[in-house]
């Protein structure tokens, strides 16, 4: 009879577990009432009251505290973030400035071209010199005169060779490669610019879905003192049920501070000051399901990848740069005009000099060996620009095969992660309800709500994954609305 009743409350209380589970797992695939699972973009607390940092220990409101920056807005996108970090980081900066003297010498190449024009003036003081009449002999001024000159001398190159042709065509592929080099220093300013806009988003939605853990666990440990006052629980229940409670609270402290890093990099990235009020506002999730195909993104990446058209422009130069050396060792015509003037104080008259007309052919004969050692260092960068456009290609063939990896794997990983979401969140009301009749241990409960925990950061983790690898991915194969 004992053994009936026994059998009884056991059939009983696991009746009892389905009909309070079934609900749980009912709702969990109702297309009405779905499991809320824990939003990638910052959502606000259940309470109105920010936070402190840290939630948890003496407060530490001054590393905390952002301070408003006159013309940037509080909460800005991603298309303006990247618009201001190229009008105010210092690394690009340093990048365009380099590019302007690339560019500057380019122009100087082409006026090689034009004639050139000098104009030389000189005021000279003569002493023990006689000054006298022309034809008279007679002695009429200083002995220490002063001699003015004026000269315009013009010159025009005929023929060097080709060296200035080669020089031109060197200096116009080198300015490209630069140009390309520095819309890549733009791209890759951009891709810094959106990890730290997506770190920053993460960091705040792993704030808020530890906050919300929290609250669940003393919630739950709330539950495991009553279950003892009643005498449904022993106390060593509630060790357990604590020690869940304190490592979300760890989670969640931890979980500000990376917030606070993420948000100075985000500033210092874009230009400004670590501790400016610049947040970035929240973005929905990646909802792209096309698979990208590696071959179609490879080509892609040769015909839009800065790095592999300045690399290419790079051994243009380096090809035109060995012309220019050998250039050299073929002789040079310049044709040359002289008009000068002088006047010597004390003269009646003014001698003006012979009006000049010529031609300059130089010859080069032997120059100790000069012109060779220029063509073999010539010949050396060519090898290296042609090695480094291979090496060039060979990383955006890596690059993209990455990415595309990447960005598969991202996606796959998001699906994976929402849906650990949900089973371990369905598993948790089950444990939390066969607690609480009896069929299941406080060890139970926590290993479900460490469960969730783990799936509720991974999600969160795995949804600005994505987000990160279509950034990896344009970056790789060289997609971007940035120009120069």
């Amino acid at each position: 009879m004992t053994d009936f009743r026994h059998a009884a409350a056991r059939s009983f209380a696991a009746a009892l577990v389905f009909a309070l589970a079934l609900p749980v797992v009912a709702r969990s695939q109702s297309a009405d009432e779905p499991v809320v699972m824990p939003t990638p973009a910052p959502m606000p607390s259940m309470s109105t009251t920010p936070i402190p940092y840290p939630a948890y220990g003496p407060a530490a409101p001054d590393v905390v505290q952002l301070v408003p920056h006159k013309g940037v807005p509080p909460e800005i996108t991603l298309q303006q973030a990247v618009a201001m970090a190229v009008v105010l980081s210092p690394a690009f900066a340093t990048e365009r400035a380099q590019y302007d003297a690339i560019r500057a010498k380019y122009g100087a190449e082409q006026s090689a071209l034009f004639p050139s024009v000098d104009v030389v003036a000189s005021a000279t003081r003569l002493y023990g010199f006689q000054i006298n009449n022309t034809g008279t002999g007679t002695n009429t001024g200083s002995s220490n005169p002063t001699e003015f000159k004026a000269d315009a001398i013009l010159q025009q190159l005929i023929y060097d060779g080709g060296r200035v042709i080669a020089a031109i065509k060197s200096a116009r592929s080198a300015n490209i490669a630069g140009n390309e080099t520095l819309l890549r220093q733009l791209q890759t300013l951009e891709r810094s610019v959106s990890t730290a806009y997506y770190a920053v988003l993460e960091a705040n939605a792993t704030i808020d879905s530890s906050a919300t853990l929290v609250r669940e666990f003393e919630i739950q440990e709330r539950s495991v003192r009553a279950q003892i006052n009643s005498g449904a629980a022993a106390r060593s229940d509630l060790a357990n049920a604590q020690f869940q409670t304190a490592q979300a609270r760890n989670t969640l402290v931890t979980a500000q501070g990376q917030a606070i890093g993420a948000q100075s990099t985000f500033a210092t990235t874009i230009g400004l000051d670590a501790d400016t009020e610049v947040v970035p506002q929240p973005v929905p999730p990646d909802t792209t399901t096309t698979v990208p195909s590696y071959r179609k993104s490879v080509t892609q990446g040769f015909l839009m990848r800065p790095d592999y058209l300045a690399a290419q422009n790079t051994e243009y130069s380096a090809e035109y740069g060995l012309q220019y050396a050998r250039g050299a060792h073929y002789p040079s015509l310049v044709a040359n005009g002289d008009l000068g003037e002088s006047r010597i104080t004390g003269q009646e008259r003014t001698f003006q000099g012979a009006q000049q007309l010529g031609a300059t052919l130089t010859i080069p004969i032997f120059d100790q060996g000069l012109t060779n050692y220029n063509v073999a260092v010539a010949a050396s960068q060519l090898d290296q620009a042609k090695a480094g456009l291979v090496q060039t290609r060979l990383q955006v063939e890596s690059d993209v095969r990455t990415a595309v990896a990447g960005l598969v794997s991202a996606r796959a990983s998001a699906v994976q992660a929402q849906s650990e979401v949900t089973s371990s969140r369905v598993a948790l009301d089950a444990a939390q309800a066969q607690y609480r009749v009896g069929t299941a241990t406080v060890v139970d409960v926590t290993t479900a709500e460490a469960n969730l925990a783990t799936a509720q950061a991974a999600y969160i983790t795995a949804i600005y994954n994505v987000h990160n690898a279509v950034e990896t991915y344009n970056f790789a194969v060289g997609l971007s609305d940035l120009h120069l």
